[in-house]
């Protein structure tokens, strides 16, 4: 069986539930129960379990995922950054004491982006020292932002989830359409300690469980051809991606890609992540 790592999942506490009611929550079994049952299933030797509290239901999810990765070997958590400009040593140094490995961003509006330039350099000094990964959810031109601070610190471990969030298409794009999509993106690839994951396909296509997502493929294929396979990774986005599809169709989409060879998929689906948190 292949060896697994999951670059993007959420744990919640009781569940996932953004705008569904309580009723629907995942209470059982619970999401630690389910994930782990699904991991010795399909080989998920590591999970990089994205903190998030931009809603009141999840507004205590750093404390909750310290307190799950202090007795699960497996889940190795990245706590939320609610506002980048508090980011500061201090801080980091707290979050390394209850075993997180990173920060989450989400940099959806103009109020996140701003922020970013106002943090400390000897804060991004720090997280390129400590070899900390950094998962952040943004979409088109907002990773621009990314641009100066990686210039200072071109080896920062920066996680881009979800291809980076490009237009959700019914049809495959042609190469030139998939290229201008993700060309804030790809604007990156110089930078070697850029990733990618190739997660939340659901999110890319119309319909959402149109497995295997053969609309999103021309996206990944560009970022095969900017990235190579050694900087993609493969993430499930348990526990919202089963609304739409299963779980192992989260990883198998990727072996219905004719341009990905074993060796490449085996990267994208385990080597790769694994080896950014061995280091």
């Amino acid at each position: 069986m292949p060896s697994r790592a999951d670059a993007h999942m959420h744990l919640f506490r009781p569940g996932f539930v953004d705008n569904l009611p309580e009723s629907c929550r995942r209470v059982q079994p619970d999401e630690v129960t389910l994930y782990r049952a699904l991991s010795e299933q399909y080989g998920v030797r590591q999970a990089l379990v994205v903190g998030y509290e931009g809603e009141p239901w999840a507004s205590d999810n750093n404390r909750y995922l310290a307190k799950l990765a202090a007795s699960h070997e497996w889940i190795r958590p990245v706590a939320y950054v609610a506002d980048p400009a508090r980011l500061d040593v201090r801080l980091l140094d707290a979050w390394k004491e209850d075993a997180f490995v990173g920060n989450s961003l989400y940099l959806l509006d103009e109020h996140a982006v701003t922020a970013l330039p106002l943090v400390p350099d000897e804060t991004w000094a720090w997280i390129d020292r400590e070899h900390w990964l950094v998962s952040v959810n943004s979409t088109g031109d907002h990773l621009a932002a990314w641009t100066p601070v990686l210039e200072r610190h071109p080896d920062l471990r920066l996680l881009v989830s979800h291809l980076g969030q490009p237009r959700a298409v019914a049809d495959a794009p042609d190469a030139a359409t998939a290229q201008r999509e993700l060309a804030a993106v790809c604007s990156l690839a110089s930078y070697p300690g850029v990733h990618v994951k190739l997660s939340g396909f659901y999110a890319l296509t119309e319909p959402g469980h149109a497995y295997p997502h053969r609309a999103a493929w021309p996206y990944v294929e560009v970022l095969l051809e900017d990235f190579g396979p050694s900087r993609l990774v493969w993430g499930s986005d348990f526990s919202p991606s089963l609304e739409s599809v299963s779980f192992p169709q989260t990883f198998a989409l990727l072996a219905e890609m004719p341009f990905l060879d074993e060796a490449s998929r085996r990267r994208i689906e385990g080597e790769n992540l694994l080896a950014l948190l061995e280091k």
